[in-house]
Formats: structure tokens, sequence, C-alpha cells
């Protein structure tokens, strides 16, 4: 059986349905609800398209064909679409550099600072996810921009070759607080309504 709520009253760590996707919720962020999808798209994509210019910054969250297909995948959804609100993200590099700024984005994936965050919440996925935290940038010391991070199947973090194309994609989102949600009664009793 399921209840229909809102989002804000669903606990930290739990999960729910909303517009035939199932997240979980990780906590509260300037007054929205932040989530993540509970698996990862299905399909696999390099973080940066391989026809990228050379002078382009391959581990740019902003202008990447991850973020693009984040943004597609959020745009099939209606609801979902409608309940995002835009969130910061923090697009320092591993080495420090905050060449990529704090950019206001609806679809997004998780930074590595989100994922030690909010890691006691994050179930396992079968499949690597890349994360939004590129590895340096061009006026890093090293100037090697062709690196972000991902998650592997175990959890653990690394970087990897953002052409490559065997880690998928998982939205992080920012919802309106008041969203109705389904939560499976058995997480009912968890729940402070």
């Amino acid at each position: 059986m399921t209840k229909t709520m809102e989002i804000c009253k669903v606990r930290n760590g739990e999960r729910f349905i909303v517009d035939g996707e199932e997240f979980v919720k990780l906590g509260e962020v300037a007054g929205r609800v932040f989530v993540l999808l509970v698996g990862t798209l299905p399909d696999y994509c390099a973080f940066e398209s391989e026809d990228a210019d050379d002078d382009r910054d391959h581990n740019n969250f902003i202008g990447s064909n991850v973020k693009r297909v984040v943004d597609e995948w959020l745009h099939r959804h209606k609801i979902l679409s409608e309940a995002a609100l835009a969130l910061p993200i923090d697009l320092t590099s591993m080495d420090g550099m905050t060449d990529y700024g704090m950019p206001n984005v609806y679809g997004r994936i998780l930074t590595v600072d989100e994922y030690r965050k909010y890691r006691r919440f994050i179930p396992l996925t079968d499949k690597p996810f890349w994360t939004a935290t590129p590895w340096c940038t061009r006026s890093s010391i090293s100037s090697y921009n062709g690196y972000a991070y991902l998650v592997s199947t175990a959890g653990s973090v690394y970087y990897n070759d953002a052409y490559d194309a065997n880690p998928c994609a998982r939205p992080a989102l920012a919802l309106k607080s008041s969203l109705l949600v389904s939560v499976e009664a058995e997480n009912l009793s968890l729940i402070h309504i």
C-alpha cells in the first residue's frame, strides 16, 4: 500500500516515487528538498562528447554531455520539470580551482563533496555514475582538463577520462517542498507525519 504525502514530510534516507521514478531524499537545502534518483539512467554516457573542441573544458559540467543527458531526462518528466528548482552546484576542481564557478542549475548530478556528505543515504548502483567534480582545470598546474570523478559500483570515488562512455548519469534534483510523492506503507512507520 502507498500513501501520498508532501515531500518535506519524507525523512532523509527514505525512498519515494514521483512521476514514475524512485528517489531517495538526501536532505533540505535552501528551502528545497534535495533528492537523488535511486538508480542510474539506463544508458552509459561520456562526460564530454568525443567531438568537443580541443579548446573546451572537457570536464566542466556546464556544457557537458552528461548535463545534456540529465536535462533531456528531466524534460521528459512533466511533474519533475515543474517541481524542479534551481540550486547552485559547486564546480570546484579536486585541486581547489574555482574556474567553473557555482552556477544555478535545474538538472544536475552530485558533486564529490555532496556524495561524501550524503553517502549514508545513497544506495549503491549496478553501474558507475559520474559526479560533476573535475580533476583540475586548464589553470591548474597539471592543466589537464580531461578527467572527471565518478562513483564505482562499490561506492568508491576516483577520476576517469571524461571521454569514457562507461559511467552513467544519476540525476540529483532540488524539488519544491510541497510536491506530493508516494511512499510505500512499509516506510510509513519510519516517517514523522
